[in-house]
């Protein structure tokens, strides 16, 4: 290996940042949709319209500050080409991006320790699993480098706070501020910082040094209060509202500390605390490892802090992907603890290891590992594979192995720790792709039957989505990130599309015309599922899994666009297990057409305007077709609504209402 000592450290990161850009694009490939809904469509439709119209917008509508740079970085790709070719593009892109996080941590390395362990700080770093959301429209692709170049930038003008370095400073907090509002946290971040730093120096002369950049964080405290008094923080608008628990708040907070022990590999979150403990009380500590201290003791307790109070309220869960950026913390401390010899005195080290694992396990990881929650915390996916019965056992045996590693291997075998950790990290990184990957396919056959761009793929432009109540309403964004001919959402009966999309409540009047509060509304076409038929052509269909409605069609609405029917209470496959409901608009003479299939056996009611017209009687496993006319039962108001009705299951294949 005497040939890998004489390679430039510059030519070995770069291979590094290369084969992780390549590895990570590998592994993207299978990610044909977005997972995490609506955050990653919402990142997107404000890409493509920043570089499409310069406005942080969605379907034209103002909806708040959540991103700057990444809508801009990811805006480009989403924008030049077709929907699937720009999906790929960006995905290249992203790991690129992702895995340039390993430069800021080798560059602050080599301020730290020798040249071998800053690479492998950085080799660790690029095994995150954290890393893989680059794989998806998320906003921790550029965050991670963003964040750690501003860390890098914050302990710099700790060792000296030139004007020019805390002038770097604030443009680098600035740009981590504009990627993901999270960023906020820099403020109190870097007043404690400079706390420490003083205490750690013994200088009570620092804070003169700094004044620059404290004025600045004084105007920034100012302006930030006045934007949250404003609502103009977008998706954290919501988190200065309200109250929090404080019970609930403290649980959280205990949870996402242990947090950062796990998604660091455990080891190398230990590591740091004992380097904190051995090191902080010692006089001889050089400078620029004092302002590395300094960072972490006030930007992992901060981030923690911030977190877990907000995850209390509005998370419920673990938010690994939002502590993401303590990782490469550890992976720095890890790397410097084993450059300085991995001082382990006892009886300190056997203390923090057992709180640690004592931290670790109280974490209700049976819960945290469910499928529903696990895209916040990739490292948590091999678990979630487990049966929930077996999740505290393996976790619990993954812990202790880790313990048992740090406190207990001879210190002339320290240098395998390295290796362990990566292949650890590696693993996680792994499972964690592939299980995007097939959530990616689940989404894209269960909402957009396999065909995502089935919308522009018709040739139409102008397009509404009419959402009709399906409770599985990620379906709604999904379809706005692959067809960009739709231009607005309407919402039937009261329903609502969660998150920041503009929606425009209708309300089919008699003779069926779709209308707003404003007034009556057109579309050259609309989506509608298949339980609400409008008057016009049908252009084309999809057929959907695991909904209430069979699918979705594409209409080209005859003028004025009109609804003829809505139907309730019916699922995809036909079954009737409420009374099912169909509403007719501009009804006039004509027959509901029905065949139902008898399942319970019980006797079958058929309604009228809510009265009950006929019973007839539909034996288990016989088949029932029939009619109810409209005269001489219906109203005169323009509308009727049949219903069907029974005691235990009922099948149906047919329910059409045919005019005369």
């Amino acid at each position: 290996m005497k040939w890998l000592e004489r390679v430039p450290a510059w030519a070995v990161l770069t291979g590094l940042v290369a084969a992780s850009t390549a590895l990570r694009s590998l592994a993207a490939r299978g990610v044909d949709s977005p997972w995490i809904a609506p955050d990653e469509i919402v990142y997107a439709l404000l890409g493509r319209s920043l570089w499409e119209s310069g406005e942080l917008s969605i379907l034209g509508a103002d909806t708040g500050f959540y991103s700057l740079l990444y809508p801009a970085l990811v805006g480009g790709p989403l924008s030049v080409a077709d929907a699937e070719t720009g999906h790929a593009i960006l995905h290249m892109l992203q790991a690129l991006v992702v895995s340039c996080t390993a430069i800021p941590v080798y560059l602050w390395g080599r301020r730290l320790m020798r040249a071998p362990y800053a690479l492998a700080a950085a080799t660790l770093t690029l095994a995150l699993p954290a890393l893989g959301y680059s794989a998806l429209v998320m906003s921790e692709t550029l965050f991670l480098p963003v964040a750690m170049l501003a860390l890098w930038s914050l302990a710099r003008t700790l060792e000296r706070p030139t004007a020019g370095r805390q002038a770097v400073l604030a443009l680098a907090v600035t740009a981590a501020v504009v990627t993901r509002l999270q960023a906020l946290v820099f403020v109190p971040v870097f007043v404690t910082a400079v706390l420490v730093q003083a205490a750690l120096d013994r200088d009570r002369f620092v804070l003169r040094r700094f004044a620059p950049a404290l004025g600045v964080v004084a105007v920034a405290t100012a302006v930030l209060a006045v934007l949250a008094g404003s609502g103009s923080l977008g998706a954290y608008a919501a988190a200065g509202e309200g109250s929090y628990d404080l019970g609930a708040a403290a649980r959280f907070v205990g949870y996402h500390a242990a947090g950062v022990i796990l998604i660091s590999g455990i080891v190398p979150a230990l590591a740091l605390l004992l380097l904190w403990l051995t090191t902080v009380p010692a006089p001889e500590t050089p400078r620029a490892l004092r302002a590395f201290l300094a960072v972490t003791l006030a930007y992992i307790p901060w981030l923690v802090l911030e977190v877990g109070v907000f995850a209390s309220r509005e998370i419920g869960h673990l938010a690994g992907r939002d502590l993401a950026t303590a990782a490469p913390l550890t992976l720095l401390g890890f790397a410097v603890w084993l450059d300085r010899g991995a001082p382990r005195p006892q009886p300190l080290t056997s203390f923090v290891a057992l709180a640690a694992a004592a931290g670790l396990l109280v974490l209700p990881i049976r819960r945290l590992a469910e499928i529903d929650t696990i895209h916040d915390t990739l490292e948590l996916i091999p678990l979630s594979e487990l049966a929930a019965g077996s999740r505290e056992l393996a976790f619990a045996l993954a812990v202790a192995t880790a313990i048992a590693l740090l406190v207990l291997l001879p210190r002339r075998f320290a240098g395998l720790l390295p290796p362990v950790v990566l292949v650890a990290l590696a693993f996680t990184s792994v499972v964690a792709a592939r299980e995007a990957e097939r959530q990616s396919g689940l989404r894209e056959t269960a909402l957009l039957g396999g065909s995502p761009s089935w919308v522009d793929d018709a040739g139409v432009d102008g397009v509404a989505y009419l959402y009709a109540g399906e409770p599985r309403w990620t379906v709604v964004w999904q379809h706005l990130y692959w067809n960009r001919s739709i231009d607005e959402v309407w919402t039937l009966a009261g329903s609502t599309v969660p998150g920041p999309l503009p929606q425009q409540p209708i309300f089919p009047r008699s003779n069926g015309r779709i209308a707003s509060a404003e007034g009556p509304l057109d579309a050259p076409a609309v989506i509608a599922p298949t339980n609400v038929t409008l008057v016009g052509e049908r252009i084309a269909e999809i057929r959907q899994q695991g909904l209430l409605a069979a699918g979705l069609v594409l209409w080209r609405p005859e003028p004025p666009t009109r609804a003829a029917t809505v139907t309730t209470g019916v699922l995809a496959n036909g079954d009737i297990v409420d009374p099912a409901t169909m509403t007719v608009f501009a009804c006039t003479e004509g027959r509901l057409e029905a065949t139902l299939l008898g399942k319970a056996g019980n006797p079958v009611s058929l309604r009228l305007d809510g009265i009950t017209r006929r019973v007839v009687e539909v034996p288990g496993g016989t088949v029932w077709r029939g009619v109810l006319e409209t005269k001489p039962y219906a109203t005169e108001d323009g509308i009727c609504e049949f219903g069907i009705a029974s005691e235990g299951l009922l099948g149906s294949t047919r329910l059409e209402f045919v005019r005369r």
